[in-house]
């Protein structure tokens, strides 16, 4: 870390909980390879209500937005971009000159990932678990990519059909039907089920058909229970560091205007922090 007092500026996460999150690993790992004047520290908060102000007081450079602030943080904020209005929710921050102004790298993050499996069929219903901010961004970029048979389910059906409604024939429900299920061509995980300190999500993946695609946004463990699953059932599957890897590139490119690589040293070093963890 590179520290100069006139002008090292903090940068973080806000979310509760955040002993999980390897946001900090990373962004400290390029911060010190760029050479950037900064250092990316966590802020485990119970509620939003002072963080504007905290911002401009510490006059921190910007912020990551996570589990459960997404959506509610949106409020807070001077202003937000496009997609993010869209989407009514924020995943990222930046102080510009005491205005914050809110973006989500969520979509790209998470697009990033599903563009490796080449063979994603899109006539196939997709299947979103969750309702909060990252399913509000899948949501609309499977939306985008042409696949309008998408069912999102959420145990508090009523946060499932605000997203729903947003988009013409997405369906939204608080149970799985297996039927339908089965010829499920993308099942994603946006909940924090499955996360270390919390309950596995319990889906039975058996008898889907083998073009499935699953992917878990969940990257602590890399290897959550959902995902253990597709490999038993020689399912293709995407695990949650794509998707967390590569929205954090899109947030450091908005912080500090610079595209930060990847490599092996860097994917080595967080499969090592999360397997400790």
């Amino acid at each position: 870390m590179i520290i100069n007092n006139d002008n090292f500026r903090l940068v973080g996460i806000v979310g509760n909980p955040l002993a999980q999150s390897m946001s900090p690993t990373l962004h400290n790992y390029w911060l010190n390879k760029y050479n950037i004047n900064s250092h990316y520290v966590t802020f485990p908060l119970k509620n939003l209500t002072n963080l504007k102000t905290s911002i401009k007081t510490m006059n921190l450079i910007g912020l990551n937005i996570t589990i459960p602030y997404k959506k509610k943080i949106v409020k807070y904020l001077d202003s937000v971009d496009k997609k993010a209005e869209k989407l009514k929710a924020v995943n990222t921050l930046i102080n510009r000159n005491g205005k914050i102004v809110g973006y989500n790298t969520d979509i790209e993050g998470f697009g990033r990932g599903l563009e490796k499996k080449k063979n994603w069929d899109k006539s196939k219903p997709a299947f979103i678990f969750g309702a909060g901010g990252g399913a509000e961004a899948i949501t609309s970029y499977i939306y985008s990519e042409g696949n309008k048979d998408i069912t999102i389910i959420n145990r508090t059906i009523d946060k499932a059909k605000k997203i729903a409604q947003r988009y013409k024939g997405v369906k939204f429900s608080n149970k799985i039907n297996k039927k339908l299920f089965i010829d499920a061509g993308l099942i994603v995980n946006t909940t924090s089920l499955g996360m270390i300190g919390y309950p596995d999500l319990d889906i039975d993946l058996k008898g889907l058909n083998k073009s499935a695609i699953i992917y878990d946004i969940v990257y602590n463990p890399i290897e959550t229970k959902l995902i253990k699953k597709a490999q038993q059932q020689k399912l293709q599957y995407v695990t949650g560091l794509d998707m967390f890897i590569e929205q954090a590139r899109r947030s450091f490119e908005i912080w500090f205007n610079v595209s930060p690589e990847l490599d092996k040293k860097l994917i080595d070093l967080l499969k090592q922090k999360i397997k400790k963890k």
